[in-house]
Formats: C-alpha cells, structure tokens, sequence
C-alpha cells in the first residue's frame, strides 16, 4: 500500500498522513489514530532511502570505534545509543580492531591509515549523517580521518582548532591527590602509564601540583612508570611496598593497575586499607566487586557519547556551534579502599 492509498482510505491528504508518519507536526488524536491503525492493517513500511535523498539526511550516524572491547568505548556506545533512541536515528557501527594492534603503542595509529579510510569509505557509501570517532586512549589523532561530513573525535582530539572533540577533564588527578591527603596520607605513590601518554603527563602533573600546594615534598621514587596494565601494577607496587619508608597510600592511573597494587599487597600479607590505601581511575565494572570496594575517579562517558550524537545531529542539520572543545568533568567514586588517619 502507498502513501497515497493511505491518505485516500483515510479520507486525509498525503501530507498529513506524511506528517503522522514523521510525527512532525500536531495532528489531532482522532486522525492520527485513524491512519495509524490503517498503516498497521497495511503493514506498510516508508521508504527511508527515497525519503533521505530527498532531505539529504537519513538520521544515522556511523561510530568508528578503535577497539570495542574497551570499557571506555562500551559506554560511550550507550551514550550515542540513548540519544539515537531518544531521536529516532540509528546508529552503524565500524569497529576497527586496534587492541590488537596498537596495544600500548597508541602514536602508531599513523601505520593503520589504510584500515581507517576503508572504514570510513564504508559508512560514507551508506549515507551516513555523520561520524563519531572514538578513540580507546586520550590522545592527538591528527590527520586520522578526512571527509567533509560532520565528524566528532570522541575520547581523543586533534590539533585542529575547527575540529570537534568531546574529551573529559584529568584536572580530577589533582582533586583524588587532595583526597589522599585530606585523609591524612603524606606518602603518597602513584603508579602511572607510559611518559609519552597524555593522560599520564597531565595526570602526573595533577599529582605533583597537589602535593606541592599541601608542602608535601615530592619523592621521585614514589612514582612508577609502567603501561596501564594490571602485571605492571602488581610489579610496581611490589618495588613501593619494598621501600624502607613505603607509601600508606597508592594512586594508579588506571584501575586494572590498582586492582595489581591490591593484589600484591595482598600477596605480601598487608590488609587494604589498613596497612594500604589504593585508588584508581576508570570506575571500571570490576572495581565494584573488588573486595573491598575500590575508591575510584569516574569518568561521565556515557554522556561524552550522548553529546557527541547531538552534535553530529544538529550539524547535519545545519545547526553549527561556535563551541569545538567539549570538556567534561570527572568525579571520585568513594568506596572502602582508604584508610583515615
């Protein structure tokens, strides 16, 4: 049955049938009624392909992600997934696969240009609105992606001053340090990823900034560089918890790192956080079954993602933002992995 066949059962217009349809302007209950039950007696299903060449927009938005596994980007999915719920867009999905390949070598994204452009030629040829990129580390992705559709680097950036990028806030690394001490912790070690990493640089300088401001004197062999993963949180709180004068408390940058810190101590005989006080940053599922619960920094992804598909929404819709940077602020998850002195 066509649009037009509906209308003429209907005794309305096409326009207005088109208008129920869309939900686009007010109808009245009693003929959106009537054409609703006429539509679903029909099972009638509109063209969305001939309308989208019409509008020039189909209401989807292509998500490349780096790697899907991550926790990060799972969240940011259900973020952009909310919003495409909420707004009647559908969501096409492209997972590169870059765990794999990057793992903790994140600047070498420049050697996979080809996986990237196949990716992006793909979601292109099906007529997306937009794209979102999500990244699986904080970090410059310059010179990753060109196309002249609406793009948002999501959980990353570039260096492109009219670029979109949605990110978050690592000034929090200050704050959880500020927490440590105003629970009375003056030995304090941190245990971060790679130097090179930019979440490490400005989470260390976070760190440092706290302690200077509470004159508590920075000691350099309190601070482990390692690669986010929990072995290197194991090994590294191990070399801490050796020191003559150990720290009472371990800030990872990460919580597989903190979950390694709990377990060696652990392992070693001491009680968290009797003998050890240990937090994280990710808020990660697994931190809340951790025994006891891990004081955390929570990052606010799933609006990151929501936000990220309201902006490729409204340029597609020709909506443009003067605002490039969206910054958000992250928050400390307070569970029992701290002692008070």
């Amino acid at each position: 049955m066509t649009l037009k066949e509906i209308a003429k059962i209907a005794g309305v217009s096409t326009t207005t049938v088109s208008y129920v349809l869309n939900d686009s302007k007010k109808v009245s209950d009693e003929v959106k009624d009537k054409v609703m039950h006429i539509v679903q007696e029909a099972n009638y299903q509109p063209n969305r392909i001939a309308r989208s060449l019409r509008v020039n927009r189909t209401r989807t938005i292509g998500v490349m992600a780096e790697d899907i596994t991550f926790p990060s980007t799972m969240r940011i999915i259900e973020g952009i997934d909310r919003f495409a719920e909420q707004n009647n867009y559908n969501i096409i999905l492209n997972s590169l696969g870059f765990s794999d390949k990057l793992r903790h070598h994140y600047e070498d994204i420049h050697l996979y240009k080809n996986k990237i452009d196949n990716a992006l030629g793909i979601l292109i040829s099906l007529q997306v609105d937009g794209i979102i990129y999500i990244g699986m580390h904080d970090r410059d992705v310059s010179g990753a992606i060109h196309t002249d559709k609406p793009l948002v680097y999501t959980y990353c950036y570039t260096n492109d001053p009219k670029d979109y990028t949605v990110t978050y806030d690592n000034q929090i690394a200050y704050d959880m340090t500020r927490y440590l001490i105003e629970k009375g912790h003056k030995k304090i070690g941190i245990i971060s990823g790679p130097i090179n990493s930019t979440p490490s640089h400005k989470r260390l300088i976070g760190y440092q900034s706290a302690l200077n401001d509470a004159g508590i004197t920075l000691n350099l062999e309190y601070i482990q560089v390692g690669n986010w993963s929990y072995e290197f949180g194991y090994s590294a709180s191990q070399k801490l918890l050796l020191m003559e004068e150990r720290p009472t408390a371990i800030f990872a940058l990460n919580d597989y790192m903190a979950m390694g810190a709990i377990n060696a101590a652990m392992d070693m005989g001491l009680n968290i956080p009797e003998d050890l006080s240990v937090v994280g940053f990710d808020n990660i599922d697994m931190g809340k079954y951790t025994r006891p619960g891990l004081t955390t920094i929570d990052m606010p992804l799933e609006e990151m993602g929501r936000v990220s598909a309201e902006i490729i929404a409204n340029l597609s819709a020709d909506i443009v933002d003067e605002k490039r940077d969206y910054i958000f602020p992250c928050t400390i998850v307070e569970r029992k992995t701290v002692r008070v002195f």
